[in-house]
């Protein structure tokens, strides 16, 4: 085979791959916008319970995530939040790992028991298909903190190492999504769970104290 020949047929399959990369990857094709419904997800949190977008509403959802070498950032944010929202009963607070792409010689048990570990203030849910970021064209390079709507809409998609200020500001935008009046008294009254669903998996033993992924 001669080398022109060499060349069209590496121009022939890249031309492939883009279109299909283009076109099949929602992550190209496809971004939510504020106002529309944010994608359905049904992720287990590091003690197999159900964390369903569905089941979850009535409440807003902000999802804070990141690469894992920012989890200490992550980790701010996710003290800051649970105490000022999830503790207080005014919306759900969850770390989503977005584990799409992890080394092919770390076993997920492994992965699985380095969070454990690690023991996070809020549940850690384990996208191993990575479809929380899918749609948002996320930076996991900085601490992302997304927020849903009571109504399973996309609010907002922030990126911000922790700081005092930052805080005060999101904190603000995910205050102004709450319903009003909303509480957790209220909304157990009118039938409203906002929880996830039962767990169905057995709690996993913690093993390695760091992250070798």
């Amino acid at each position: 085979m001669n080398l022109k020949k060499v060349v069209q047929i590496f121009l022939f399959v890249s031309m492939v791959m883009f279109a299909r990369e283009a076109f099949c990857d929602p992550i190209n094709y496809h971004k939510l916008l504020p106002g529309m419904p944010f994608s359905y997800f049904d992720l287990r949190d590091l003690h197999g319970q159900h964390w369903v977008s569905t089941y979850l509403r009535g409440r807003p959802i902000i999802l804070l995530t990141a690469h894992r070498d920012m989890r200490y950032e992550v980790l701010k944010w996710a003290d800051a939040l649970k105490r000022e929202f999830s503790d207080a009963g005014l919306a759900h607070v969850l770390w989503v790992v977005n584990l799409r792409r992890f080394p092919w010689n770390t076993g997920r048990k492994t992965i699985h028991n380095q969070w454990l570990t690690f023991s996070p203030p809020v549940p850690v849910l384990l996208d191993w298909h990575g479809n929380i970021g899918k749609s948002l064209r996320i930076d996991y390079s900085l601490p992302n903190i997304i927020a849903i709507d009571a109504d399973g809409r996309f609010a907002f998609h922030q990126t911000f190492p922790y700081s005092p200020t930052a805080h005060a500001g999101i904190s603000s935008q995910i205050r102004m999504l709450v319903p009003p009046g909303y509480t957790p008294q209220a909304a157990a009254a009118a039938g409203i769970s906002g929880s996830p669903i039962p767990p169905v998996l057995p709690l996993m033993a913690p093993g390695s104290k760091g992250f070798s992924y």
